[in-house]
């Protein structure tokens, strides 16, 4: 069976493109073939990036413009890579129009839901009532931090196989409201959206932690991008 390339995209600053080689090496032990995405504005060139790969993974990073959507900077809004939505976005709609599998994490999965018409906190301390557990853990990334209680029936419960997981957490961000395709499969305890899909996508999932840091200690983390590898090759 073909190994299928999975697109991934980059952090971008002003030091140039990045990207932690984590989801490298849980791509590259799932069986499929990393293709480091650079970032473009010129739409013709997204689709081509998008027609040469078999599934997107969107990765982690910094904040969302919130002119994005349609929101002033909240006062603890952090660093923004500029350039960065825009061309997200594009491979978004052109991955989504060609029907291959994506799969967005932490700030991905943000995006991921904005560009399909969802909103989102700035900032989770400040702006959602009641009390909000520590979202942004100072143990290593590797370390499962906090529970996540999954939608049973969901896709992601037929990846993992539970309806409770522990997982780790690096966000002051998250999703609030999601489009009438979009579910969510995943929460914390505490109410903050953990995981979002499609309802009309065969594959199409945001996960607000970071599987790829727990990927080789971790079952149910393993079992995502085998998922993800797996859905590219059909």
């Amino acid at each position: 069976m073909s190994q299928p390339v999975i697109g991934i995209t980059t952090f971008i600053s002003d030091k140039g493109l990045t990207l932690p080689t984590t989801y490298i090496d849980a791509i590259n032990d799932s069986d499929g073939v990393p293709m480091v995405l650079a970032k473009t504005l010129d739409a013709e060139k997204m689709k081509a990036q998008i027609d040469k790969i078999d599934a997107l993974l969107l990765t982690g990073g910094n904040d969302i413009e919130p002119a994005l959507f349609n929101e002033e900077p909240h006062q603890q809004l952090g660093e923004i890579e500029p350039g960065r939505d825009e061309y997200e976005s594009g491979l978004i709609e052109h991955a989504l129009s060609k029907g291959i599998p994506v799969l967005g994490i932490c700030r991905g999965a943000q995006i991921l839901n904005i560009q399909q018409g969802g909103t989102m906190y700035q900032d989770i301390y400040d702006q959602i009532d009641g009390s909000v557990n520590q979202h942004t853990q100072k143990a290593a990334r590797d370390y499962l931090a906090h529970t996540v209680n999954i939608e049973d029936g969901s896709l992601l419960h037929s990846i993992v196989g539970e309806t409770k997981i522990r997982t780790n957490t690096f966000h002051h961000q998250a999703n609030k409201d999601v489009p009438d395709h979009f579910i969510i499969s995943a929460t914390s305890p505490d109410g903050v959206i953990e995981a979002v899909e499609s309802t009309i996508h065969d594959f199409v999932i945001g996960l607000q932690w970071h599987p790829e840091g727990t990927y080789f200690n971790d079952e149910p983390s393993r079992k995502i991008f085998h998922a993800l590898v797996e859905a590219a090759q059909k």
